[in-house]
């Protein structure tokens, strides 16, 4: 009888600690995701977000039985200690409530390192990835960048409808890239410096669309006005921001400033697919 009772116990035993593992991995994984969620943290590939889901859900599942099995053996034990009428001669000690305040403020110290940790890792991979698109987006830019220089050249001004169609293919083609959410020409205004006017693609051709002429208000809007005038430096600062935007100048054949390409690159998109 009592062998029978130990051998439950350490049933139960087994039973308790899985569960409690089981629920440990659940709940780093689920504050895992919450700040992945949050913060759109690119450290997981897609496939990598598939797997931890399915880990996940896969704990749930066993701690859910392992949550049955516990209460069945529990109840099980209770019934045959009520039976033998057994009482332990010895108390038994509760844990102090500094030990309780360990374990709780090691696991808040354990979570927050890995949360840092994978905050850190994920900077890593956000850099190499804007790196991934300026490199795949000045290679674009190498064959269609020269072609949209050459049709702003011949523009004259910016026209405020029917703009030529091949400047708009030009940029229907870029932005139908998957890395590249969208695509923007700027040009300068000829009578005021701080004015510039712009053109994007974003719907099917027509004749009355065109430039849309406006004061520059952002700080990008002010980099390209100082670039028209003259300051080559604030181009190079916009480039630098590292922020999965690419300003590509358009020069004529004197190298002159005629107009500013910018491109806003997909944050999303799955730069692992890029051997760089």
């Amino acid at each position: 009888m009592h062998s029978k009772s130990s051998v439950k116990i350490r049933s139960l035993t087994l039973a308790v600690r899985t569960t409690v593992a089981l629920l440990s991995v659940a709940a780093v994984l689920l504050v895992l995701g919450i700040f992945n969620a949050a913060l759109q943290w690119d450290l997981f590939s897609p496939r990598v977000e598939a797997v931890l889901y399915g880990l996940f859900g896969s704990c749930l599942a066993l701690a859910g039985i392992g949550v049955a099995m516990t209460f069945v053996i529990g109840v099980q034990e209770v019934v045959a200690a009520f039976r033998r009428l057994q009482v332990s001669a010895e108390p038994v000690t509760e844990a102090s409530r500094g030990a309780y305040a360990k374990v709780i403020l090691s696991s808040l110290i354990g979570l927050l390192a890995l949360v840092t940790l994978c905050g850190t890792l994920n900077v890593l991979v956000l850099r190499h990835r804007q790196q991934v698109f300026e490199q795949v987006a000045r290679e674009q830019l190498e064959i269609f960048g020269p072609r949209l220089a050459g049709l702003v050249g011949e523009l004259g001004g910016p026209p405020r409808a029917r703009v030529p169609e091949g400047l708009y293919q030009i940029i229907r083609s870029l932005d139908n890239l998957s890395f590249i959410q969208r695509s923007t020409v700027y040009l300068p205004d000829p009578d005021e410096p701080s004015a510039l006017w712009g053109y994007t693609a974003w719907r099917e051709y027509r004749a009355e669309d065109g430039f849309a002429r406006f004061y520059a208000a952002k700080e990008f809007e002010k980099g390209m006005a100082a670039s028209f005038t003259g300051s080559s430096k604030d181009l190079e600062r916009l480039n630098q921001a590292r922020d999965f935007t690419v300003f590509y100048p358009l020069n004529n054949e004197t190298l002159q400033l005629i107009g500013i390409l910018r491109i806003d690159g997909n944050p999303r998109e799955n730069f692992r697919e890029y051997s760089w």
